[in-house]
């Protein structure tokens, strides 16, 4: 099992996280965590068995937002190795692997 996590680095208003959740394609699962308030980092957590579905949803839907960036968490909770990836209008900037 995995838990997966995206954030937006930037603060943005209540609209624009609503936006943001629904242009990765959030919505479609249903044991996500996600409120949304004023002025604040857009945050998510999911439980899924495999993230590559959801990271190619952030890349895609991170184009609609060219101005902020995003970064998404995969922690392996059986092996505890954690996958770190950095996106920014449609673009995959970094990824990084820690081992906890």
């Amino acid at each position: 099992m995995r838990a997966i996590t995206i954030k937006s680095l930037q603060a943005l208003d209540e609209a624009q996280q609503i936006e943001v959740h629904y242009a990765f394609g959030m919505e479609h699962h249903t044991d996500y965590v996600f409120k949304p308030g004023g002025e604040e980092v857009y945050s998510v957590t999911i439980a899924l068995e495999d993230a590559r579905r959801v990271v190619e949803s952030v890349t895609k839907g991170s184009c609609a937002f060219p101005e902020y960036e995003f970064v998404l968490e995969d922690l392996d909770v059986d092996t505890n190795v954690a996958t770190t990836y950095r996106f920014k209008n449609g673009e995959l900037l970094e990824k990084t692997f820690n081992i906890s």
